[in-house]
């Protein structure tokens, strides 16, 4: 039938409803294999710019080729099936073009979404005549099915990579899923929660707590609070709970009940403040006075040092409050030395108690961590009897031998040349060697070489009127040993002649011992005895300080046991203590003696390297990995690891901060990439 006789057959009235409706009506014959137009309403014309002029053209003289093929393919179909088809598709303006398109852009394109019912007409005999196509755009519909499928997207993700436990509960408190965190958390399944009450699995003793959260959420508003709950295996847990309202439509319809484990934090706060009872109860111990202070007000003061300076509590105080004033500046000046880091020499200082009596104060000073700051260590040793005992010393020799005589002390009296003319009888108990055994040898000849030089030194610069000298050396015992001493020096003059010398010395073998303990304390992990955080940050930094001299490339590694939680649960801290040991001491085993290995806490470790290698990075890495992987024989328990490692290499300019963020960061990205791998750092 030709073009002009089919809309004859048409009614004026049905072509007028076609024109009123804003779908794009195509009424098309079909020619063989061609579609020709026969009818478009007024919507479909300004589509596709059709005029009546255009009776009888076909489909690929009207659209685009890849339109006019897209409509063919479909046209094709529906008289094939012999029924109406539905299809969709989509274009994009002709004035938008970009070369990259990023997931975030994909709801700003300008594109036109279509779907189009293409319905076949056939005559007597069967066979397809016609197609009536109607076309209406549905981009408002799709946009909105694209919108809620990235929030479900979003939402998926959160609930499945939150390190969070997320439970979704209905109004009665019943839970309705829970994301996998929930389950690394606690240890129960999903079985475990679902459709059962949340307050189930919780203490008794924390019920009432919970309910009462829930119950406020339900009215609109969200609710955190801290509980205490334990694992499957039994473990304790010390949870925050995050309940936030479920909100559909104005009504609240369920809860999201939100559990973050703060166990880690908590037991390393535990661990920490046992740590501080250990070393409050040290330093009580200790027969020295210790008193710590920052920016000149005092933190803390042991026993001693409050018996020795007549006071019962300090905390708050200035130290300026006891220091005489004629030692205000050179006080200040240690203070600031220290702060930069420098060490000081120890020293002696008169302070002033309460009651206005003046101690001759021996003290030495050194920075330490004190409750996460920094602070300076001060220890006092009270030296007024000393000092007045020396003054009688100088009055008169023969006072000299009536109390040393009867003193622990050593005392000597050197000739100019460092000869001893007399020594006290202390010297057999304390070094093996009877008094007269010295008379007549030179003092230096006793002392250790390595520290012969220093107190040559020391010696030269004392004149009349100088303050007593303080020495440390290291002294040879009768039996072989070397023991430390610290000796008090002072030049005796007569009408401004060097009559001799005057030596007070004491044995402080055990002042040294807790000097070491401390400052081992300071700088190492007591449980793997590796370098701690402090220590590690430390040699960074002086490493990096000398990076431009140094022919050499560093880079940090942190690494971590994966699945470290589960053993604890599982096998116990014991268990876990032991491994975390054998792990430090096979990190010693695998990396060179000149690498730097930390460990900063938990099972978190970090290494420092220098190399001239550029690949050395990645072999370090695979090494560790691979050594790593070897069989733990703990306590009966035979089992494997795996561990994540992230490789940050330095770049110039960039901060320890930075650097190590980086590590943290390749650390992260191998976990998330399926652990027991490495990541090296790389610069986006």
């Amino acid at each position: 039938m030709r073009a002009d006789q089919t809309i004859h057959h048409l009614s004026s009235i049905l072509l007028q409803t076609f024109d009123k409706i804003s779908d794009f009506v195509f009424f098309m014959e079909v020619d063989d294999s061609a579609y020709r137009y026969v009818f478009v309403n007024e919507p479909g014309k300004h589509a596709i710019g059709w005029t009546d002029a255009d009776v009888g053209k076909s489909v690929g003289d009207m659209v685009p080729p890849e339109t006019a093929e897209l409509i063919i393919h479909h046209y094709d179909e529906a008289i094939r099936a012999r029924k109406s088809i539905v299809y969709e598709d989509y274009r994009l303006t002709d004035s938008f073009y970009s070369e990259t398109l990023e997931y975030q852009d994909v709801m700003l394109l300008p594109l036109h979404y279509f779907e189009s019912e293409v319905t076949p007409v056939f005559n007597e005999s069967g066979a397809c005549t016609h197609i009536i196509s109607v076309v209406r755009e549905v981009t408002e519909r799709k946009r909105r099915e694209l919108e809620l499928s990235i929030l479900r997207d979003q939402h998926e993700s959160l609930r499945r990579y939150s390190p969070h436990g997320i439970f979704v509960l209905d109004p009665e408190l019943r839970v309705k899923s829970i994301n996998p965190a929930v389950t690394t958390i606690t240890g129960y399944g999903e079985a475990d929660f679902i459709n059962r009450s949340f307050l189930d699995w919780l203490p008794d003793s924390e019920q009432s707590l919970v309910c009462e959260g829930l119950q406020f959420a339900l009215s609109g508003k969200p609710h955190k609070y801290g509980i205490t709950a334990h694992q499957k295996t039994g473990a304790a847990l010390d949870l925050a709970i995050l309940n936030i309202p479920i909100e559909v439509g104005g009504n609240i319809t369920g809860l999201f009940a939100i559990i973050i484990d703060h166990t880690p934090e908590k037991n390393a706060e535990r661990a920490l403040q046992e740590s501080e009872r250990r070393y409050r109860q040290l330093i009580e111990t200790i027969p020295e006075g210790i008193i710590v202070h920052k920016d000149g007000i005092v933190l803390y003061a042991n026993a001693l040092a409050l018996k020795t300076i007549g006071e019962t509590d300090v905390k708050g105080k200035s130290i300026f409050t006891y220091v005489a004033v004629e030692y205000h500046e050179s006080t200040k000046k240690r203070l600031a030395t220290l702060q930069l880091g420098d060490s000081v020499q120890d020293t002696e200082i008169v302070l002033v108690t309460p009651i206005g009596q003046h101690l001759h104060m021996d003290l030495g000073s050194l920075l330490i961590d004190y409750e996460g700051m920094t602070a300076v260590m001060t220890v006092v040793r009270d030296m007024t009897e000393k000092r007045e005992m020396e003054r009688a010393l100088r009055q008169s020799e023969m006072q000299y031998r009536l109390i040393t005589e009867n003193m622990s002390d050593l005392v000597c009296i050197l000739e100019r040349d460092g000869r001893v003319r007399y020594a006290s009888p202390s010297h057999q108990s304390v070094l093996g060697y009877a008094p007269t055994f010295y008379e007549g040898k030179n003092t230096l000849d006793f002392i250790h070489p390595e520290d012969v030089l220093a107190t040559r030194q020391q010696l030269k610069v004392m004149t009349e009127g100088s303050e007593p000298l303080t020495l440390e050396f290291r002294h040879l015992h009768h039996d072989g040993r070397w023991i430390w001493l610290e000796t008090k020096i002072q030049a005796i003059y007569k009408d401004a002649t060097l009559l001799h010398y005057l030596t007070v010395t004491r044995e402080i073998m055990q002042r040294k011992v807790l000097e070491k303990q401390l400052k081992h304390l300071a700088y190492h992990d007591p449980l793997t005895v590796l370098p701690n955080r402090r220590y590690f940050l430390a040699y960074l930094e002086e490493a990096l300080s000398r990076i431009d001299e140094d022919d050499e490339e560093l880079a940090i590694l942190s690494l971590d046991i994966d699945h470290f939680k589960q053993i604890n649960d599982t096998l116990g801290h014991d268990i876990g203590d032991e491994l975390l040991r054998q792990f430090s001491h096979r990190l010693t085993q695998t990396l060179r003696k000149q690498d730097i290995i930390a460990r900063f806490g938990g099972d978190e470790f970090s290494v420092l390297i220098r190399y001239t290698n550029p690949s050395a990075p990645d072999l370090v890495a695979e090494k560790l990995i691979a050594s790593l992987q070897h069989p733990w024989q703990i306590e009966g328990h035979t089992f494997t690891t795996t561990s994540s490692v992230g490789v940050a290499c330095y770049q110039s300019a960039v901060t320890i901060k930075r650097l190590l963020k980086q590590a943290d960061l390749a650390l992260y990205e191998a976990k998330l990439n399926g652990r027991n791998q490495y990541v090296i750092f790389q610069d986006r």
